[in-house]
């Protein structure tokens, strides 16, 4: 039993073929999500329930009329009747027409309940989106600081060879071995560290992914695209376009105004059903058909609380847009600014690249020639450019993280044709 649920578990798993895309990963967190497919039936739901609320009232059959002394009673007295039994009889079709505005009103609720199930599936989907993204970006950055860091290892480790043979020709001092095997320990600390970040990072990408833990799949790195963001107006307008939050109230305003109308229109005399009956003849009176009708006069009630809390509501959903647009707003100008802070640090760094890497290439040839001759400089130097390279490679994690939530913010979340 335990074996077959293994094989079951491992044949449903999603398979991985080659390097992943960072576009392809974030295909099959969606694809595999709970959360997604959750919300996704509420969505359906919620477009069943509108079109139930839009269904047409069923008519009614209406038999008036049956005597018990002409149908039941010669039955019982097992004598012959008299007449026919159901003279007198009517039969007769009632219908309840929906009132005046009922249906816009019904219509425009199913909208906005659509609405708010549609929100909360563009929020998973987005959000989902957004994490997936910044795994992968952060196990590919983790996986060049892990590089970086055994190289880091390498160059120290032949560091200090170098200083134990100067120690032992009294060359250098102590102080140098103090150093350069302090260094060695920190560039092992922080290896150690980076490679636990990327595992858990690891682990938790192949959760949203559906595969089982421990599974080795290879990330393809993205674009270096750490460029300076649009401009935030630009982006205001974009994430307030495409914000679902703001889509739902806009709909809930709708709805309220549609249910307003509705009430208005409730002052006017309205059908409360419509009977048409056809009436079998009786002794002296031929066959006839008959209408009734029923009306609602609005004398009583002219439905002013109704309206008032109606407007009420409306004037709320008016204050939470603006206040959901000032926070939006507030959200787009902090985040772009994170963005090109961070951009404008990547590329100072891009632009030292070229005299980092000049720099450890003529490090890297002094030590393995031999040739160092103060070797305290020698240390603080290593310790530099490799902590330069370092702060670019986390630079760039930064800003490709500033990125990503920049494009959380400003999509929608939702599918094609939502």
């Amino acid at each position: 039993m335990i074996a077959t649920m293994v094989v079951l578990a491992t044949a449903a798993a999603p398979t991985v073929t080659g390097p992943l895309t960072e576009e392809q990963a974030v295909e099959m967190a969606l694809a595999n999500s709970p959360q997604v497919r959750f919300r996704s039936h509420f969505v359906t739901e919620a477009q069943a329930k509108t079109d139930v609320a839009l269904a047409w009232n069923n008519p009614l059959l209406r038999v008036a009329g049956l005597r018990y002394d002409q149908l039941i009673e010669p039955a019982l007295e097992r004598r012959s009747y008299g007449e026919h039994p159901f003279y007198h009889t009517s039969i007769g079709l009632r219908w309840s027409p929906p009132g005046l505005g009922e249906r816009s009103a019904r219509r425009a609720q199913g909208l906005a309940n659509e609405a708010e199930a549609r929100m909360e599936l563009a929020l998973v989907r987005r959000d989902t989106t957004a994490l997936v993204r910044k795994l992968h970006s952060q196990i590919v950055s983790y996986d060049a600081q892990i590089a970086l860091g055994k190289d880091v290892i390498e160059q120290r480790e032949k560091l200090r060879t170098l200083v134990k043979k100067r120690l032992e020709q009294r060359a250098a001092t102590l102080l140098d071995q103090s150093l350069s095997e302090v260094d060695y320990l920190d560039a092992k600390t922080q290896l150690a560290e980076v490679e636990v970040r990327r595992r858990a990072a690891y682990d938790e990408l192949l959760l949203h992914l559906g595969l089982p833990p421990g599974t080795a799949i290879t990330l393809a790195p993205g674009q270096d695209t750490c460029t300076a963001p649009e401009d935030a107006a630009t982006l205001t307008e974009k994430a307030r376009a495409a914000n679902p939050r703001l889509r739902l109230l806009n709909a809930q305003r709708l709805a309220v105004d549609a249910e307003r109308r509705r009430r208005w229109m409730d002052l006017i005399p309205w059908f409360d059903y419509v009977q048409v009956a056809y009436g079998l003849a009786g002794d002296n009176n031929p066959s006839y058909v008959a209408f009734q009708f029923q009306l609602t006069l609005p004398i009583l009630d002219w439905k002013g609380p109704h309206r008032r809390a109606l407007t009420a509501r409306e004037e709320g959903l008016i204050e939470r847009i603006q206040a959901d647009n000032r926070a939006l707003s507030d959200l787009v100008l902090r985040t772009v600014a994170a963005q090109a802070e961070q951009a404008a640090l990547v590329e100072r760094y891009r632009d030292a690249a070229a005299v980092v890497e000049s720099g450890l290439a003529h490090l890297r040839q002094a030590v393995d020639q031999g040739i160092v001759t103060n070797l305290f400089e020698v240390v603080q130097l290593q310790g530099r450019l490799l902590s330069t390279q370092r702060t670019y490679l986390r630079a760039k994690l930064e800003c490709k993280l500033h990125q990503i939530e920049l494009d959380r913010i400003t999509s929608s979340g939702f599918g094609p044709g939502e």
